[in-house]
């Protein structure tokens, strides 16, 4: 794995104990010898009995600041201090989920790998997932496999209120069919309306789902969700400018982000290749190249997100991969990561209050 940014985890602050030294009294001259020593014995051995205590009560301290929840997620499970990377990657790439800044939103994307009602079953895992959606503004899920919705369903009611959901319809030209998936907080963010790709041309094994949202704010955009198939990876990325069209004329909206599971790297794609299906003059690719976003060993940028260029004006420049296996404590759980998915989220952030358009 290529090395990955860390946050340290807060710890609270060791109590410090104090004492009071008491003045000898005038009565305490007269002693005589054998009784001073006596007395100076007693203290001695109080002394080291404090000392003795004192050393107990910080190393147990200690062990608690080890064990400790971050201040990134209150409620984390069996959350620890990550690792420090000897060499972290560029700035910006490795991230830890959390609260965007005021005036802001951040937008995830995901592929949680095969979700349905065996990972519904692994409570542990969903604990994970709950935990790292309940801080995003919006998520875009890829890969939701179940044959019918009460997985989704019960996934929902273990998340704040304030969340809702857009879900797809289930595409594939397979038995295999799956879903894309938009989670949001309705505290900031209002659905406008939402389609999925008109693919008359049968270009897409699953047509991308978009959805056009409205902040509390200026903002107003529209979010692609793709899950691109790993054998027609380079058919169906020379696509997505068409798709991006197609919404822009549909909602007469130029801001548009695109994200999902590109499978643009490795044997699937020549991922320098990107760049020309989405020049500079009118995209911006927000997670590069030099991004691990997978889970396994091997080092590869499948998961992207690209904006237009009416949304620049929007993004705040911050933008990550939530390496979520050094966010939790994984040997205590009992699970392994790749369990969670094979997959890292990315997030890109936006402000809500300077859209022209």
């Amino acid at each position: 794995m290529p090395t990955k940014n860390t946050r340290m985890s807060t710890t609270g602050k060791k109590a410090t104990k104090k004492t009071r030294v008491g003045k000898r009294s005038a009565r305490s001259k007269k002693l005589s010898k054998s009784m001073r020593m006596f007395v100076a014995v007693i203290i001695a051995l109080a002394a080291l009995y404090y000392i003795w205590q004192s050393y107990g009560d910080n190393i147990a301290n200690s062990a608690d600041s080890t064990n400790s929840i971050g201040a990134d997620f209150p409620d984390a499970p069996g959350k620890t201090e990550a690792p420090v990377a000897p060499t972290p990657p560029p700035a910006g790439s490795a991230s830890l989920p959390g609260d965007s800044e005021a005036g802001a939103i951040r937008i995830y994307s995901f592929n949680i790998q095969i979700f349905g009602a065996s990972k519904m079953k692994k409570p542990k895992v969903v604990d994970v997932l709950v935990d790292i959606i309940s801080h995003v503004d919006v998520v875009a899920i890829q890969e939701v496999r179940s044959t019918n919705d009460e997985p989704v369903q019960q996934f929902m009611r273990l998340l704040p209120v304030r969340y809702d959901y857009v879900l797809g319809p289930r595409e594939g030209r397979t038995a295999s069919k799956e879903q894309y998936w938009v989670i949001y907080n309705t505290e900031k963010l209002s659905v406008v309306d939402s389609a999925t790709y008109d693919d008359s041309a049968d270009r897409f094994q699953r047509s991308p789902l978009a959805v056009y949202f409205q902040t509390k704010d200026r903002f107003d955009f529209i979010l692609i969700d793709n899950h691109i198939q790993p054998s027609d990876a380079e058919k169906e990325i020379a696509a997505l400018p068409e798709v991006i069209r197609y919404f822009q004329r549909m909602w007469n909206e130029s801001d548009a982000l695109v994200m999902g599971d590109f499978n643009a790297d490795g044997s699937y794609y020549n991922e320098n290749n990107l760049a020309s299906v989405f020049p500079d003059s009118d995209y911006q690719i927000v997670i590069t190249n030099e991004y691990d976003t997978t889970v396994a060993e091997s080092d590869n940028t499948y998961d992207r997100f690209i904006i237009t260029a009416s949304s620049k004006e929007d993004f705040t420049g911050n933008f990550g991969v939530v390496y979520y296996d050094a966010l939790y404590d994984f040997s205590s759980l009992g699970i392994e990561p790749k369990e969670v998915s094979d997959h890292f989220p990315v997030w890109a952030e936006f402000y809500i209050d300077r859209d022209t358009d």
